[in-house]
């Protein structure tokens, strides 16, 4: 299964509130029941002074050939339901996921979201091994001694030179606190070396199709 990631920030005439209210009522609907996503789920982010984006939508299908197509050429439905003229900037990220804590992922829990770019010069392939076999199990070790952390999943994307970002980490936790427990915890590595890890992103996440 592959997964599209989408983040979204709204124009500066609209408001955070704006764009959330008609992405969860009335553009969510469209996507879940038109776009033929085996999963979907949107997180809106915490608005503080630089916090870049609104948002994010995932949404996992059987292949690329499916997901990229029915993105191309969305149903009229979901294409003129008012949503994109509340939006300016986008990112996509062509993702594989690697779930690494398969934990559960509480309504209403707390989701820190990590973008990671790799740095000039390193190598891709290299950077990608590095995060999936040396730095994300010890993030693992971390959640799985952390009482209040949940869950871990890495999404690395198919082409890591394109866009912005190589990728992101996303953790659920119960509480604030228990993401600074786990902070606390984590063993120091040389992931550094290979990333910049951008200011994460705090949010609440809404399982469309969970």
């Amino acid at each position: 299964m592959v997964k599209l990631t989408f983040f979204v920030k709204r124009l500066p005439e609209v408001s955070h509130e704006q764009l959330c209210d008609h992405w969860l009522n009335i553009h969510a609907p469209g996507v879940r029941d038109l776009m033929g996503a085996r999963h979907y789920s949107v997180t809106h982010f915490k608005q503080r002074p630089d916090t870049r984006y609104d948002g994010m939508a995932e949404l996992w299908y059987d292949d690329w050939a499916t997901g990229r197509q029915v993105h191309k050429n969305p149903p009229p439905a979901v294409a003129n339901d008012g949503f994109l003229p509340l939006t300016g900037d986008f990112v996509r990220l062509d993702c594989e996921e690697h779930v690494i804590v398969d934990g559960p992922r509480p309504e209403g829990a707390v989701k820190m979201v990590y973008p990671v770019a790799f740095r000039d010069g390193v190598d891709h392939e290299e950077a990608k091994a590095y995060w999936l076999e040396v730095h994300a199990p010890l993030v693992a070790a971390s959640v799985e001694v952390t009482e209040g952390a949940h869950r871990y999943v890495v999404s690395q994307q198919i082409d890591s030179h394109r866009g912005p970002w190589a990728g992101i980490a996303e953790l659920w936790y119960s509480s604030l606190d228990a993401v600074r427990a786990q902070g606390q915890v984590l063993q120091p590595d040389e992931f550094a070396r290979y990333t910049t890890v951008a200011a994460p992103l705090l949010g609440r996440e809404y399982l469309i199709i969970p």
